[in-house]
């Protein structure tokens, strides 16, 4: 169920490589590399050339199985394009979505004026998701541009707009596959209609001229369409530019139908979309600023049984206002017959704001957002002249929400000559107001004086200004000072640009809160949300709340002790330290462990200790430790040390206590000769024979005091004790 449409940079390809369309008309591209692979591991299906190149792989026939188990085997009359499986359809013909970060302002714009194309000539719906399960999220994978075919359920899906794909015909195109349609040459009627020429196909991509098999796809009795903006184009994966990989059958005169266009939807797409989400057959969705409509046959009387369904759809930050101008509808009670009703939203789920029949006109309605529904329903034999209205998108006003989106008049198309929209948003109390901007592009000069946008920190035009903005570059993230903030947007009389769109939201500072934001030591606030830190010398741990000490570090003191981080407690998972230590030049170093005891097994692949002569990490390798067994003394071959400590996952142990110390090459043979001898070292001293000492292991250790010039410790998990002087 995964449509592919891949894209090459042409740029790169200079090899003479024939190039084709990426399934649309006009547009020329490469075979994709070899590499190229579909995210779905069970079934894909590649298009669209050098801005969209198509594979197409048929699917697993038992994916398609209908789940009634009533054979889906279909009529030879039966024509298909769109997909056949009910749980493909967005319910309600609702499909939330999700834009991904990393596009650009103008990427976005494009984006959605693509979902308004669709929303305008079907009844199918984009919203921003909120808390919705099952939506769609506009990203840039591998696989260049592809979408699922329909609704795949269960969580997140990609509509992936890669490379030279942010175009508005092809991201409507591949909108297209989000809703339920398949490309339509790979329809089962298709050779009725289409010739592939299977000798013009570049080698390889023969597979994108499979056709689909009868179960799979379901067309609900639409003829072919060659004008369909799903159709490849007559030169799609040719191996040339002026080859036909596809031929229409159908010759008027001479002149065959044009195929590949990605400039709109098609009559037929249209048609065919509208049955598949059982669009009633009256209504339409208006997105002027202005407009009108009526009861069907106003004012000569609408036919009995009659269901229209309109929605208006305007500028985020922008209000709708309904005046019905005339009404004559078969009054009953609760207006149970013959009614019109209003709904404040997107769909019939949206608050009521009012059910209206008799002769009585309405009051004024006005939306608390950008979006009204509007259902008309008739099941009287008594009936009425029908009604009138009219209806008009306002910019600006009171807004009392925790969140919303406020985007200048007419956006994602220019803003309009002559407009002057002011917002005052209010939060509930103890709260801020956070604004981010996804797009901004204002009529520029330098101190903003034709068009603009203006900020207030408050209410009223005389609350303190936080900025005034135009141009092209987005301003910064915003916070309040309180609970309420001013907007303005002016254009004049000549120049318009694409505007901006920006959200805004409640925003608190949790580091204020008596648990200090749940942080451990430090807590920072940031725009929508706020993070913990720690003091220097100290980490994050995984819950990011928690500090603990840093491990690892660069250092230069001449003898001391190295710890696992969280000593003596068992370490973290998922550690990696790294210490170097640096003694002077002709000092080597010396390591030994006091405590050893990490998780281990033959080769160290879980966790271990490894160390090195030199700072790098191909330095020359001393040994990889894990386990309980103590290592042996390890003297290093120069004056500098690397020790580097990793953990998995999983299991955790005690850790590790190591002392080092650092001396002249001879003194550390001498030394390290006694140190062999284990904890308890034998002595003669002055003569005396028989006398014995037991040197704890921080006294075999120790430096003369001539060579403790202690250096920076610039890490954690390191002691150093003032060196004593061993008797000799």
């Amino acid at each position: 169920m995964f449509q592919i449409d891949r894209t090459v940079d042409l740029t790169k390809h200079s090899d003479g490589n024939a190039r084709h369309t990426s399934g649309g008309l006009g547009e020329q591209s490469v075979a994709p590399s070899e590499n190229a692979t579909s995210t779905d591991s069970n079934k894909a299906v590649k298009k669209d050339g050098r801005q969209n190149t198509t594979l197409a792989r048929r699917p697993k026939k038992e994916e398609y199985k209908d789940e009634s188990g009533m054979d889906t085997q279909p009529s030879p009359r039966v024509r298909r394009a769109t997909t056949s499986r009910a749980e493909r359809i967005w319910p309600g013909g609702v499909i939330p979505y999700v834009i991904g970060g990393n596009f650009t302002g103008t990427q976005r714009a494009i984006f959605k004026q693509a979902m308004r194309h669709w929303e305008k000539h079907t009844c199918v719906t984009f919203v921003e998701r909120t808390d919705e399960e099952s939506f769609i999220v506009f990203t840039y994978r591998t696989c260049g541009c592809c979408s699922y075919v329909g609704r795949r359920g269960g969580g997140p899906q990609a509509i992936s707009i890669g490379k030279n794909c942010d175009k508005f015909g092809i991201v409507a195109h591949e909108l297209g596959h989000v809703v339920g349609f398949w490309h339509e040459h790979t329809r089962p009627d298709r050779d009725q209609h289409v010739t592939i020429i299977r000798e013009n196909i570049q080698q390889g991509q023969e597979y994108n001229f499979l056709k689909m098999e009868a179960g799979e796809v379901n067309s609900l009795g639409e003829t072919y369409d060659f004008d369909s903006i799903m159709h490849y184009a007559r030169n799609t994966f040719s191996r040339g530019v002026f080859l036909d990989t596809i031929l229409p059958r159908r010759d008027d005169n001479g002149v065959r139908p044009t195929i590949g266009q990605r400039i709109r939807l098609s009559q037929g797409d249209i048609a065919q979309a509208r049955k598949l989400y059982k669009c009633p057959a009256c209504g339409e969705t208006l997105q002027d600023t202005t407009g009108n409509f009526s009861a069907p046959g106003f004012p000569n009387g609408y036919p009995s049984y009659s269901h229209c369904v309109w929605r208006i759809s305007v500028t985020p930050g922008e209000k709708i206002m309904l005046n019905f101008t005339s009404m004559d509808l078969f009054k009953s009670r609760l207006c149970w017959y013959d009614y019109v009703e209003v709904r404040d939203g997107y769909w019939r789920k949206a608050p009521l704001l009012g059910r209206f029949c008799g002769d009585k006109i309405p009051e004024p309605v006005i939306s608390t957002d950008s979006r009204l529904w509007i259902e008309f329903r008739s099941s009287s034999n008594i009936l009425g002249k029908g009604f009138f209205v009219v209806y008009e998108a306002i910019c600006g006003g009171e807004i009392h929400k925790d969140a919303g989106q406020i985007q200048s008049p007419n956006y994602p198309d220019d803003y309009r000559p002559s407009k002057e929209c002011i917002w005052k948003i209010t939060v509930p109390e103890g709260f801020h107001i956070g604004i981010m901007f996804q797009a901004f592009e204002i009529e520029w000069h330098d101190t903003c004086s034709y068009d603009y946008l203006e900020i207030r920190d408050g209410l009223t035009e005389y609350s303190p200004l936080i900025g005034r903005f135009c141009g092209y570059e987005k301003p910064g993230d915003i916070k309040s000072s309180s609970n309420k903030v001013w907007m303005k947007f002016t254009s004049d009389a000549t120049i318009n640009k694409a505007g901006f769109a920006a959200n805004f939201f409640k925003e608190m500072d949790e580091c204020s809160l008596p648990d200090n934001g749940g942080c451990e030591q430090h807590c920072e606030n940031t725009l929508g949300s706020y993070k913990c830190t720690c003091e220097p010398g100290y980490e994050l741990t995984a819950d990011k709340k928690s500090c603990e000490a840093a491990c690892g570090g660069f250092i230069t003191k001449l003898n001391g002790t190295i710890t696992s981080p969280g000593w003596p407690k068992e370490y973290p998972t998922n550690k990696n330290c790294v210490w170097q230590v640096v003694a002077p030049a002709q000092y080597r170093i010396s390591l030994q462990f006091e405590v050893f005891d990490l998780e281990g097994n033959d080769v160290c692949k879980y966790d271990y200790v490894e160390v090195r002569s030199g700072l790098a990490s191909d330095s020359k390798l001393h040994g990889k430790f894990c386990g309980s067994e103590k290592p042996e003394v390890i003297t290093s071959h120069s004056n500098n040390v690397r020790l580097e400590f990793k953990s998995d996952n999983t299991v955790s142990k005690k850790g590790f206590k190591v002392h080092f110390f650092s001396g002249m090459s001879g003194q550390m043979r001498r030394r390290s000769r006694r140190i062999h001898l284990g904890v308890r070292v034998q002595v003669r001293l002055m003569g005396l024979r028989g006398i014995r000492w037991s040197l704890s292991p921080a006294d075999q250790l120790s430096q003369p005091a001539s060579l403790a010039a202690a250096g920076d410790a610039k890490h954690t998990g390191l002691s150093g004790d003032k060196p004593t002087r061993i008797m000799q």
